[in-house]
């Protein structure tokens, strides 16, 4: 176990490899493991680490797979390859409808964005893109408070325009 712990400190700091020492670690506190050469046990140990965390892994796509999404308009479809392998797809339904509601509501941002002033659009941009108020304003060239206040503009104009075309 020392090796192991050895292993850890020296090794790579990756997740995949800091996975490996600890299910190497666990599996070494077995009762059936016998400590009569140590290199050969840390060599084993390792070995066996990796081809446990392989098939929890493993296991873990194949049970994702057959779930269900929460998104109605996603779905999976899952096949077998011709080696025998589990192949899931991702299939999704998005109507013309809904890609025609979500254009006008993204023009009419745009538009509400552009009164709000020059920086108005690059925070609408920065809000579609998921980025931080800091990052938005630093591109924008104004301060914080101000992307927040656009922001805050930009959420409550796009409850308004959800809530009166419902």
């Amino acid at each position: 176990m020392c090796r192991l712990y050895e292993l850890q400190k020296s090794g790579p700091r990756t997740a995949e490899f800091q996975d490996q020492i600890d299910t190497a670690l666990n599996l070494a506190l077995g009762e059936k493991r016998a400590a009569e050469n140590p290199t050969y046990l840390c060599r084993n140990l390792l070995r066996d680490a990796r081809r446990t965390n392989c098939r929890s892994q493993q296991r873990s796509r194949e049970t994702a797979a057959g779930r269900p999404l929460a998104d109605a308009r996603h779905r999976r479809l899952v096949g077998y390859a011709p080696d025998g392998s589990v192949n899931a797809e991702l299939i999704t339904y998005v109507t013309p409808e809904e890609l025609a509601v979500a254009d006008e509501l993204i023009q009419n941002l745009s538009s509400y964005a552009a009164a709000l002033g020059t920086h108005g659009p690059v925070c609408l941009r920065g809000i579609l893109q998921g980025e931080t108020a800091a990052a938005t304003a630093q591109r924008a060239g104004v301060s914080v408070a101000t992307v927040e206040r656009a922001r805050r503009a930009l959420r409550i104009y796009a409850e308004t325009l959800a809530t009166s075309e419902s």
